[in-house]
């Protein structure tokens, strides 16, 4: 599976698109980068606080993280973060309800402020066709100081209107989580916050609650049928 860009080019594909954040959605865990950080003892609470406030921007925030891992000595090897995003679960039901989206004749797109080593796994078990995550580098092994920020969680609105533009969907839903995913909501047709956080609310679709994702992919399939239904009677 190839690395997600932006503005990489492609085919049209008029299927519908589901535009899925991965972190407490497709994964029980709700930050990738916070899972890391918590198992490894490092406290980034200031670089944080400076992102929200504006005085970093989500790039800086991104490589002083990644100082924090390498100066802590707890990261420097690649294989010490990979095995524990290893440790992070699918959330209940997320690989078989994908595999409905799909047969139901869903695109799958990860968006994710997270980080994409994880991304690319979650991708491959729920049959994602592209992936935008933030990419950590590694060489010989060792992580280095710079990464890419390929998805600021504020801004994830630019790269769905990108994929819009290219592939021109039949329609397009996303589902998040978290006020980060408001540009995502307000960027396709039909959104939905999913065990949302307690203080957060979606004013742009829909508000939903389970512990098991097949409630959701149920939920997007109504959508799809209830579309379908309304052409079918439009052509008679």
């Amino acid at each position: 599976m190839k690395e997600g860009l932006p503005y990489s080019q492609g085919l049209t594909d008029k299927r519908p698109v589901i535009f899925f954040d991965m972190d407490g959605v497709l994964t029980s865990e709700k930050s990738s980068w916070n899972y890391v950080n918590r198992n490894l003892g490092i406290d980034n609470t200031r670089n944080f606080e400076n992102f929200r406030k504006g005085s970093i921007s989500y790039e800086q925030f991104l490589s002083l993280d990644l100082a924090l891992w390498i100066q802590s000595g707890r990261a420097r090897s690649s294989d010490t973060v990979m095995q524990l995003l290893n440790r992070i679960e699918l959330f209940p039901g997320a690989e078989e309800g994908c595999r409905s989206l799909i047969a139901a004749g869903f695109r799958l797109v990860i968006v994710s402020g997270g980080i994409n080593w994880l991304a690319q796994r979650v991708g491959e078990i729920v049959g994602a066709s592209e992936i935008y995550a933030n990419i950590i580098y590694a060489r010989d092994g060792m992580i280095q100081p710079e990464g890419r920020a390929v998805v600021d969680p504020k801004r994830k609105g630019v790269i769905i209107q990108s994929y819009i533009s290219r592939k021109q969907p039949e329609f397009t839903i996303s589902v998040g989580d978290s006020p980060d995913d408001e540009s995502m909501f307000e960027n396709t047709d039909y959104s939905i916050s999913f065990n949302n956080d307690p203080d957060y609310e979606n004013m742009h679709g829909f508000n939903m609650r389970s512990e098991n994702f097949n409630d959701l992919a149920e939920f997007i399939i109504s959508i799809k049928e209830e579309r379908d239904e309304i052409k079918r009677n439009k052509g008679r």
